[in-house]
């Protein structure tokens, strides 16, 4: 891929193992750096706490818990490499979920794999099913899951927003002299980092990462700045953001202005999920469960100016 574009949508696993497994963080810090190395890519560095592994890595992040795993890659990563080295360790029927996830790419020919070399090499390894959220060609994530019995717990939660074409200005901050270190505290973000520890860092000669956990909640962000390809994740599982999804969504997709985005979230309830962001349409809405949790996929885009005509006046 020639160095001024980065594929910054990501590819994503999570996967849960069943009661009464051994810890997963008691696998210790050299299998799993072996694990992100198998993916193609690096460790940079480890936030812990009481519940979770927290590594930042040269392509997004890694979250690991006592019953349940999250690793988020970006670039030209073969994430189901490191998916398959984990498999290999705890093996295929300690798993009760298993998702993976892949957002369309920019560059899809520069990947080494598509979703379906991918989902057809997992269907190997696990049983599942594959499908797409979104329309063939334009904005969508396609997940292969196992297709396994799950109930999530009542506040077992995940919301994504992934931001397409972001705004130059706001992209600046991202880049060369306006990279600077405590960004984090000054993007804006109060509601998504309130109460979190946080780990940042900047790459050269662009780009920025963010990791941050909150008790047993994790915190993510991921800035592609470039100007060909611009793109940013954002992502948690923090419980209680229902009833204020709206607000939360505002928050993030303010700081980056982007031309579009997507939210994808997944419930362990099948109440609608409703996000409205002021200057933005939506879409598209695709709604289906998935692994014991019902999946929403909303797609907006920058809503064009309302053009009409003027009013004549009567002056009478």
């Amino acid at each position: 891929m020639p160095s001024q574009l980065f594929e910054g949508p990501e590819k994503k696993v999570e996967l849960a193992v069943v009661d009464g497994h051994p810890s997963l963080r008691a696998l210790g810090e050299s299998f799993w750096r072996r694990v992100v190395e198998a993916a193609g890519a690096d460790v940079l560095s480890v936030l812990r706490n009481e519940h979770i592994d927290a590594y930042l890595l040269s392509e997004s992040s890694l979250f690991v818990y006592d019953g349940f795993v999250t690793m988020i890659t970006c670039g030209r990563t073969t994430l189901v490499d490191a998916v398959e080295v984990l498999l290999d360790e705890i093996g295929e029927e300690a798993v009760s979920v298993f998702v993976y996830e892949r957002k369309n790419e920019h560059f899809p020919h520069e990947q080494p794999t598509s979703f379906f070399d991918d989902a057809r090499r997992l269907r190997s390894l696990i049983d599942g099913r594959a499908v797409r959220f979104g329309a063939e060609h334009e904005h969508a994530v396609s997940m292969f899951y196992a297709t396994r019995e799950h109930v999530p717990e009542a506040d077992d939660r995940t919301l994504e927003v992934l931001m397409h074409g972001i705004d130059p200005a706001r992209a600046a901050q991202f880049e060369g002299d306006g990279a600077q270190s405590g960004l984090a505290a000054r993007l804006g973000l109060d509601r998504a980092l309130a109460g979190h520890v946080v780990d940042e860092h900047f790459f050269e000669p662009t780009g920025y990462s963010l990791n941050a956990l909150r008790e047993m909640a994790y915190t993510t962000l991921h800035v592609t700045p470039q100007q060909v390809g611009s793109y940013v994740s954002f992502e948690t599982n923090v419980g209680e953001f229902d009833g204020a999804l709206s607000h939360l969504v505002t928050e993030v997709v303010e700081v980056f202005s982007p031309e579009s985005f997507d939210v994808v979230a997944f419930e362990p309830t099948d109440a609608p999920v409703r996000v409205e962001v002021r200057g933005y349409a939506l879409r598209k809405v695709v709604c289906e469960p998935l692994a014991g949790y019902h999946v929403t996929f909303l797609h907006f885009f920058r809503a064009p100016p309302t053009v009409e005509r003027a009013f004549e006046l009567t002056l009478d």
